[in-house]
């Protein structure tokens, strides 16, 4: 049956759209960053592929400056409510102004952690947490909040970055600490090294809280320099690694480990003509069992 002149007059009387964004605006501008670097590319797969319906109920866990809380916002459009949980204080006002900024009226932010998530028994149709599982101090208890929150059919999709990441920058750190005779550094260095998940390891842990694997995407991602002290300096080394690698060695030989592995990174790019830190990227859909 095709749609009638009147049913589409009813239509367009109902279709609100938005006005144009000035991208010289200033208020647009501060705001006009889709997401950091790290993320995207975890962002991206998980954003291909999850499970889609309208009047959806979602639930994004560790949102962060609103990525991807935002995008499923305007991905689900309308009909759907879509809740983000995160207790980044800083990071949650950010993202309170770019939903101001882009008028967007089905989100609905929780301040707290998500070890206790303030929704009902079996309400949420799916759960998003992009690199979240990766910071939770307490899984289980998150997990098992997941698990009672979401509907019976519902999905929780997670990315992480798996063991493997920065594989050939702890070659080195091992390299350096067995050059300095630093033992316990290589210990604390291997350690940190296999903190990381491996998939079966989230598989088990997981099924272990009630979910069964649905389903299961891999990918890489790459950042590559071509000076070595660079590695060190880049804004996303500084913000989310450099501290806990500090941890490794004693700290009046921090100075002189550094500037090992330093050496060791400009001798491969001398060879190689660029040093390269790879990032698996591993994204996993869960069912409620």
């Amino acid at each position: 049956m095709g749609i009638s002149y009147f049913d589409i007059k009813i239509l367009m009387k109902d279709i609100k759209m938005k006005g144009i964004l000035d991208w010289q605006s200033k208020e647009v501008v501060n705001i006009f960053d889709e997401t950091s670097l790290w993320s995207a590319p975890f962002g991206r797969l998980l954003l291909a592929n999850i499970p889609m319906k309208k009047k959806a109920t979602v639930l994004d866990i560790g949102f962060g400056t609103g990525f991807p809380l935002i995008e499923l916002s305007q991905r689900f459009g309308r009909s759907s409510t879509i809740y983000g949980i995160d207790i980044w204080d800083e990071a949650i006002l950010r993202t309170e102004e770019k939903i101001r900024v882009l008028g967007i009226q089905n989100i609905k932010i929780l301040k707290q952690s998500a070890e206790k998530i303030p929704l009902a028994d079996d309400s949420v149709d799916l759960i998003c947490s992009n690199l979240g599982v990766n910071n939770f101090e307490h899984k289980l208890a998150v997990l098992q909040e997941c698990h009672r929150v979401l509907k019976h059919d519902g999905s929780i999709c997670i990315t992480t970055n798996p063991i493997g990441t920065f594989e050939a920058l702890y070659s080195l750190f091992i390299t350096a600490a067995e050059f300095l005779g630093l033992k316990d550094a290589i210990k604390n260095i291997e350690a940190n090294r296999n903190h990381r998940d491996h998939f079966e390891n989230i598989k088990t842990y997981m099924a272990d809280e009630g979910f069964i694997l649905h389903d299961k995407k891999t990918d890489e991602d790459v950042i590559r320099f071509v000076d070595a002290l660079s590695v060190f300096n880049h804004s996303l080394i500084r913000f989310g690694f450099l501290a806990s690698w500090k941890t490794f060695i004693a700290e009046e030989m921090q100075a002189t480990f550094f500037k090992k592995v330093i050496a060791l990174i400009q001798r491969e790019i001398k060879t190689q003509g660029e040093f390269s830190l790879k990032i698996p990227i591993l994204y996993l859909v869960f069912q409620k069992s």
